[in-house]
């Protein structure tokens, strides 16, 4: 693939004209959208004496003009439902044997060799990550092996259920394809149509209906069992999970909904409705099952590796060797804990699986919010200690072999559209928004501020150009 300099307006006569499937989508930034942070005020670190000699740091929430002013590229992407995405670098391709562009955004490099095209890569050197949830499955191995041999069990077998409940996503669809969920969505799909029925009277308002359906589905008992299960599982999962009860709730929903709507068009057959309850309920839990997953497909190939499977034993070892030391054997259990962990915790620094956890590498970081005018964006990134691009490793310098973890928390804030479009216009058709970021990063520096959680803090002013309106990534 041959790489061109990057012209945002001669790209986007390309992108945004090209045809593509996906560009019915209803949300309305979808696309690419590639611009400039500008960082031109940061805080202070440095700590002076005043006329009276008394220590004085400055507020650490409070950022000052800087002399000269730093310049990034930011790169974002928006799917169909709004979703955006982070990333580091996106490759422009064309998939179309003929004349008319079919245009591919491609982040994952290792689909290079599916594209003939000649096509042009845009990337951010400001911004790269790795995947923070390796990291922290790892902490919980090590957390699990502490407690359990500071209380006197087995640490080793402790640390193996949190191995074994990092497969995130399969113990999620083990949960939305078993037999249990689909029995409360079945249970849903029984009791909604009666709720609907027994709630319209001569005077019954839609919404009255609606909720007579939404109460019977989810006080159905095989619902109810299937809401505990999913609530359970959420609490224990070894990662945070909200798809579990999601999931479940969205079959009530379905069924209540159909169930209702039939109703309120007349419809009071109890078989009918019922039918199309069930039905809506059978939809219902494809979509669960295609639900997106929660960790990136780098993740799951860590977790399977045997570098991870090996964690538990390695951090159930030490653990128990911390415990039996005389000088710990004789603390509180608090202090204990605290000394099992930190055993735990270096030998698995010592094993080199952090290293293995912090090489992960990942295209893309989730963000919450929408890229939008007014809106707003937050998401945080992590790059690990011995991710392959950490400033502070050198290859060749024995003493820096390794870095800083260091964690980036983003807020991009929107200005709102100052006419009847939503966008600005920035030529050429290109679509443009405005607006202020700010980030704090965590990791080099000692934590700021009295209560010792504030990072180093820019600010700055964004600006970005909708460059595709293609919403969909590696098609």
């Amino acid at each position: 693939m041959r790489k061109h300099t990057f012209s945002i307006y001669g790209l986007a006569a390309l992108l945004v004209l090209a045809p593509a499937a996906s560009q019915a989508a209803s949300d309305p930034s979808r696309g690419l959208w590639v611009g400039e942070v500008t960082l031109n005020k940061v805080n202070e670190t440095t700590v002076g004496i005043n006329a009276a000699n008394q220590v004085v740091a400055p507020d650490p929430t409070n950022t000052t003009a800087v002399a000269s002013p730093a310049h990034l590229r930011i790169i974002f992407h928006v799917d169909g439902s709004g979703q955006v995405r982070l990333l580091k670098s996106v490759a422009v391709l064309d998939k179309s044997t003929n004349q008319t562009p079919d245009i591919s955004l491609v982040t994952d490099q290792t689909l290079y060799p599916n594209f003939a095209s000649i096509g042009s890569r845009i990337a951010s050197a400001a911004f790269d990550f790795g995947d923070a949830s390796t990291v922290q499955a790892l902490n919980q191995v090590a957390a699990s092996a502490a407690a359990a041999a500071a209380a006197g069990s087995n640490p080793t077998t402790a640390a193996s259920q949190v191995v074994q409940g990092a497969d995130v996503d399969g113990r999620y669809q083990s949960f939305v394809t078993g037999a249990g969920f689909r029995s409360g969505g079945l249970g849903a799909a029984a009791s909604a149509p009666f709720g609907a029925i027994q709630s319209k009277t001569g005077s019954s308002t839609a919404q009255q209906v609606l909720n007579g359906a939404i109460s019977a589905a989810t006080n159905n008992f095989f619902f109810i069992a299937a809401r505990s299960n999913a609530l359970a599982l959420q609490a224990t999962a070894a990662l945070p999970d909200t798809r579990y009860v999601t999931a479940v709730d969205s079959l009530a929903a379905a069924a209540a909904n159909a169930s209702a709507s039939a109703v309120n068009t007349g419809n009071t057959n109890a078989g009918a409705v019922g039918l199309l309850a069930t039905n809506a309920v059978f939809l219902a839990i494809t979509n669960a099952i295609n639900a997106p997953a929660t960790v990136s497909p780098a993740y799951q190939t860590f977790v399977s590796s045997a570098t991870f499977l090996s964690s538990a034993s390695i951090a159930g070892a030490a653990a128990a060797a911390s415990v039996a030391s005389p000088s710990v054997a004789s603390l509180d259990l608090t202090k204990k804990t605290k000394a099992a962990q930190a055993a735990a915790l270096k030998a698995l620094t010592d094993g080199q699986i952090f290293a293995a956890a912090d090489a992960v590498v990942v295209n893309e970081a989730l963000m919450t919010g929408s890229l939008s005018a007014g809106g707003t964006v937050t998401g945080s990134i992590y790059l690990g200690a011995s991710h392959p691009t950490n400033p502070f490793r050198h290859r060749m310098h024995p003493d820096h072999s390794i870095g800083y973890p260091i964690t980036r928390a983003l807020t991009v804030q929107l200005k709102a559209g100052s006419s009847t479009n939503a966008f600005e216009t920035a030529g050429f058709g290109v679509d443009r928004l405005t607006g202020t970021y700010r980030e704090e990063i965590s990791g080099l520096y000692k934590p700021l501020g009295t209560a010792q959680n504030i990072g180093l803090i820019t600010d700055g002013v964004i600006t970005l150009n909708r460059v595709s309106l293609v919403d969909t990534l590696n098609q």
